[in-house]
Order: structure tokens, then sequence, then C-alpha cells
């Protein structure tokens, strides 16, 4: 082999070795909200929590919500449940997946892999669950970053949810198993700085020709096309739905989300400049450059706050992703 070819080999090893090491992989493990599992079915014990508003893990940050008193939750939770059967109680479906386990990853912190080019899961690993339930809000399975960041989408793993997996195998109560036709998809959505979005749609489960192809395994989608984005949502349709939205249970899993940093030269602000504006999570507090006037507008544009000062509380505000401007300077954050 000739010098130069073996010189730009080992350029190229290094340059993607570089590139692997900028890329942040979700790891719930290493997850900033506490996180504990509840021994019988594997959900996370803040699931029926009211105060829990997002599940936070490196710079990710999962929007959550719930009413304890229904015992109703939306948004993401998380799991570690690994029984992929079909439970005579079908609620406890909503806490596993059809892998039966969380990705596993390397030392270096890649994906590991069986012989066959499949992820390799385990039970002690954590993933997502999603729950889509659109009469709550607007976004309900809305993830962005910390500190009102962006980022370079990557990839992402998703599953299907047991629940909706034996629902459009076999039916439920509520909603009949598919036939010739039938579709149940998932949208990922990329909101850019500039508001502007693009999308991806994934295909979990489709009948068509009298076969039922359905998706058993942890599936990655390329997100790369999303480009530089500072929030990403999902949404989900069945075609088996009626008047009110979607028969057919409306649940995925997600795991190992990866995006990757960007250059101040790549990112441009929602707005203005937000480099002054800061967001305390833990106390839901903003903090402005300079004592002034704000103003906080929720995903749909809606004024939904103003305030005066260097301060300001936004404590009243429902879980969700909102945008706070002041003068030339705006920020996303989520609550």
């Amino acid at each position: 082999m000739k010098k130069s070819t073996i010189l730009l080999a080992a350029v190229l090893t290094a340059a993607m070795a570089n590139a692997q090491d900028e890329i942040i992989t979700l790891d719930l493990t290493k997850s900033i909200t506490p996180l504990e599992f509840d021994a019988t079915n594997g959900s996370w014990t803040g699931t029926y929590d009211d105060e829990a508003e997002s599940i936070d893990s490196q710079v990710f940050s999962f929007v959550h919500g719930s009413m304890s008193e229904w015992q109703t939750w939306w948004g993401f939770t998380a799991s570690n449940h690994a029984d992929n059967t079909r439970p005579e109680n079908t609620l406890i479906q909503q806490w596993s997946n059809m892998a039966k386990g969380g990705i596993v990853l390397n030392e270096d912190g890649t994906v590991k892999t069986d012989s066959f080019g499949a992820p390799e899961v385990s039970a002690d690993v954590p993933y997502i669950v999603a729950f889509y339930s659109p009469y709550m809000s607007a976004r309900p399975l809305d993830m962005s970053f910390a500190e009102g960041k962006a980022y370079q989408a990557v990839g992402v793993y998703v599953n299907l949810n047991s629940y909706p997996y034996y629902s459009i195998e076999c039916g439920d109560g509520y909603a009949r198993a598919f036939t010739n036709g039938d579709k149940y998809t998932l949208t990922i959505h990329g909101v850019s700085t500039d508001e502007t979005e693009k999308s991806i749609e994934v295909t979990l489960a489709e009948y068509s020709n009298g076969n039922l192809t359905i998706n058993r395994g942890w599936k990655y989608v390329d997100l790369s096309s999303l480009g530089v984005v500072n929030e990403i949502y999902f949404t989900m349709d069945s075609t088996d739905s009626g008047d009110y939205g979607m028969n057919t249970p409306a649940y995925f899993c997600l795991d190992k989300l990866m995006v990757s940093p960007v250059g101040e030269s790549e990112v441009m602000s929602v707005g203005g400049d937000s480099a002054g504006i800061v967001y305390d999570k833990g106390i839901n507090m903003v903090r402005l450059p300079n004592a002034g006037f704000a103003m906080v507008f929720d995903m749909e544009g809606r004024k939904v706050l103003s305030a005066e000062g260097e301060t300001f509380s936004v404590a009243s505000l429902s879980a969700g992703v909102y945008v706070v401007k002041s003068g030339n300077q705006s920020l996303k954050f989520v609550k």
C-alpha cells in the first residue's frame, strides 16, 4: 500500500473517531432526573408525580405531564420493563417494548450490536416510553435541549410499545385488529432556531397485500435531514381513528437519541441574541441580562406571561416549551 494511501486512511479513521466523540447519545443511566422503577411493572415511580414536569438526561429534556388523581399521564416517562408478553391487564403493556429492554452501549459510547448487526438489549438499561395525547397539549411529545441550545440531529432508535403492538395484531376493547390498508405511523419533527420545521415519517406497522408488517425490534432512524434543531417533537397517526382521534393506543418507545454540537456560526438565535437570557429550571426563574420588560410565548405564538425586572418566575406556567423575549434577545426553554 502506498504511503499516501496509508496516511489518508489514518486521517479518515481519526476524523471518524473525532466525529463519534462529538456525538451526544441519550443514556438514561446518566439521567439528571432521579429515576427509580416500580419492581412490579418497571415504570418510573415519578410517572404520576404531578410535580415532575420533565425527564432530564445529559443535554436532553423530555416533557412529562400527569394528573395523579385520575391516574393519567402524557408526554414521556421511563421504564425498565423487559417482558413483552401479553398480560391479562392490558394497561401493564404501556410500560414495555417489544425488544425486551433498552439498548446497551459499548465503553466508547457507541451502540453495541450482535452478530446480525441488531442492537443488543438488556433489562438493566432503562428507555423512554412516549404517550401521544394531543388533548393535553399542542405538542405533548416535545423534547428540547438544556440552556436553549441547538444541536445537529443525528439519529434515534424507536420501537413499538407492547400496548399498540398487541392492539394492532389482535384488537382490544377500543381498537380493531389491523386489516388490509391499515397503517400506524410516527412522525418526527425537527424545529430549527428560526422556527422552520422539517419532518420524517416512520412506519411502525402496515397491513398491505394481505401481510401485516409490524416493528418488534429497535429501529434506527437517521435524523440528519432535520439539520440543526433546538426542539424535536413527535406526532402519531393510525388509520384506525374515529371522531375522538386514534383508536389504536398512541404509544411508542425511544432510546439512544443522538445529536452533535454545532459551532456558534452554524446556529441562528430565535428572534435575536439569546446569550444574555438564562432559565434556571431548578427554581423556575428567568434572569435577564439587564432589568427590562420581557414576554413569554407558547409554541402557538400566544403570549402567556409578561414581566419586568432582572428576574421573574415562570412557576405558574404549565409544563411545555416556551420562548421568552426581551428587546432583541430571546430564549426557548422547557418547563
